[in-house]
């Protein structure tokens, strides 16, 4: 059942005109940045990796976490409810389903400067791909997406404003203090990077166990 959740959500994913807005969005990002003076931030893909892919995979999964908010406007979430999965694995198919289109989005832009540039990657690069950046990605979505389940629908667009504005302002930040330094992935950066997301992860699945459908049922109106 979980399997069938999960494969249901990938296929509407990829049908969703968000994923088409997201990536002519990542591969309008990457077009001004080239014609910018922050061009050298993509010329060091070191840099670009550590940096800049996990806030475009994250902005693609926010761009597609809405889908947690349109099972509840049209009235889906109730029936979702009824089944016999249990909340964790309703809100785990969808992290799943949302998290791997998005990281497929990324890895292709992560995959084209690699071919652009020419030359092979560092292991250590390819394990912070790999691992890190779907990592970072999920945590993300299932945040939010824990936070649209408990949150009433004015307060979930309150949410949306918030987070959209932060995610630029930080990709902002990201891309001006990048311009200025030459960064390498070391073991040491995928364990210090990796432990954020697993402590998100794992804090969000604790507090999706304790919540209770009827939360979630009397925040739809």
């Amino acid at each position: 059942m979980l399997r069938v959740i999960i494969w249901k959500e990938i296929k509407e994913t990829i049908r969703d005109r968000n994923m088409l807005s997201s990536a002519l969005s990542v591969t309008l990002l990457m077009v001004m940045l080239n014609m910018t003076a922050f061009r050298q931030l993509i010329a060091n893909l070191e840099t670009f990796v550590l940096y800049m892919a996990p806030c475009i995979g994250v902005l693609v999964g926010f761009s597609l976490s809405y889908r947690f908010t349109r099972e509840k406007q049209e009235g889906t979430i109730e029936t979702l409810l009824c089944t016999p999965l249990t909340l964790k694995e309703l809100w785990l198919s969808k992290v799943i389903g949302l998290t791997i289109p998005s990281y497929v989005v990324t890895l292709a832009t992560v995959t084209i400067l690699i071919l652009i540039r020419g030359h092979g990657i560092e292991e250590t690069v390819a394990v912070y791909i790999l691992l890190v950046i779907p990592m970072f990605i999920a945590s993300a979505i299932g945040l939010l997406g824990y936070l649209q389940y408990v949150l009433g629908m004015k307060q979930v667009q309150m949410l949306n404003y918030v987070v959209f504005f932060t995610l630029f302002a930080i990709l902002y930040a990201v891309v001006r203090k990048l311009s200025l330094e030459t960064t390498t992935i070391s073991w040491s950066n995928i364990c210090l990077a990796l432990m954020l997301p697993l402590i998100i992860l794992t804090t969000t699945y604790y507090l999706v166990a304790r919540l209770s459908k009827e939360k979630i049922i009397l925040t739809i109106n």
